[in-house]
């Protein structure tokens, strides 16, 4: 049966692994053990928990507690390349892989069709899918702390999902570097603020570029303009990265915006004063639920050129 859910997936696009749950505690004592250390910054970590309310649920929910199984899923996803015109100048501006959560739903409904059938359930989990995807061997990290998978690089969107499905085979494996980054420094060496060291895959998160455009304060004055190459995240150390070289190009068109839609972004007109028509392209870009930050985002990168 779990053969045939992997096939199911697959056939959806996703690669995926099932790990028990009993796993749950051991994970959450090493982020416990890692705050306690200090190797991640507890301001900086405390930050990110409330920005996007990741506080993580190491346990079933409360009325689901017949889970046995946490299901992994990843699928590719490309750049979305998205025009706006300002001035009689055209702007076009990358959104990176992994903002599209359209994907999400693709996979619960595709498991939960399926398991239906069999007597079991599958449910949404909130837990830190990039460390659970390396622990199960879905996944291997990169030197900058981004989840890779063979033959798809990091350009994935990764979820996971609480299940009663019974894990008879127990992917669990100590957590690994690609072997390639044990004689590649390309993104620590083009990382512009620094964030990213030689000694360990856990980023200096709080000198990050995305965790500052992600976020809706002003920008630090130690982060140079020049340095923002995305609407929103940043793709410099992926894009550098040997194990990226045949998706660097794989980019897709988005929307276009025209000179008076530019114009009021920039401007933060309120995302209920925009046009319908507006609305729907941003909505359609999931970029509704970050719109207070796409001005000031897009304002930088319409000042570089």
């Amino acid at each position: 049966m779990i053969e045939q859910l992997h096939q199911r997936l697959e056939e959806a696009g996703f690669r995926s692994v099932i790990v028990s749950v009993k796993h749950l505690t051991g994970a959450k004592q090493e982020l416990t053990k890692l705050l306690e250390q200090g190797t991640l910054n507890k301001d900086f970590y405390d930050e990110i928990t409330s920005r996007y309310g990741l506080h993580w649920h190491f346990e079933p929910p409360a009325d689901f507690q017949t889970a046995k199984s946490v299901i992994i899923t990843a699928i590719q996803q490309p750049k979305v390349s998205v025009r706006f015109r300002l001035a009689g100048t055209i702007y076009d501006v990358i959104i990176p892989p992994t903002y599209m959560h359209d994907a999400d739903a693709k996979a619960l409904s595709t498991m939960a069709h399926y398991l239906k059938d069999k007597g079991y359930s599958v449910r949404d989990a909130l837990l830190p899918e990039k460390l659970l995807a390396v622990h199960s061997g879905l996944a291997r990290y990169g030197r900058n702390n981004i989840a890779y998978i063979d033959g798809w690089g990091s350009y994935v969107r990764l979820r996971a999902y609480f299940s009663d499905i019974p894990c008879t085979t127990d992917n669990w494996h100590e957590v690994q570097m690609m072997e390639l980054c044990q004689t590649c420094e390309a993104c620590v060496k083009n990382c512009p603020p620094g964030a990213i060291s030689k000694d360990r895959f856990l980023i200096r998160g709080e000198k990050c570029i995305t965790f500052y455009n992600e976020g809706d304060d002003k920008f630090p004055e130690w982060l140079v303009p020049s340095w923002h190459n995305c609407m929103i995240g940043c793709m410099i150390c992926q894009d550098v990265c040997p194990a990226n070289r045949k998706f660097t190009q794989w980019i897709v068109p988005g929307d276009e915006f025209s000179e008076d839609e530019t114009a009021m972004i920039l401007n933060g007109v309120p995302q209920d004063q925009l046009p319908r028509k507006t609305f729907e392209k941003l909505e359609n870009l999931e970029l509704i639920g970050g719109y207070d930050l796409l001005g000031r985002n897009l304002g930088v990168l319409v000042s570089k050129k």
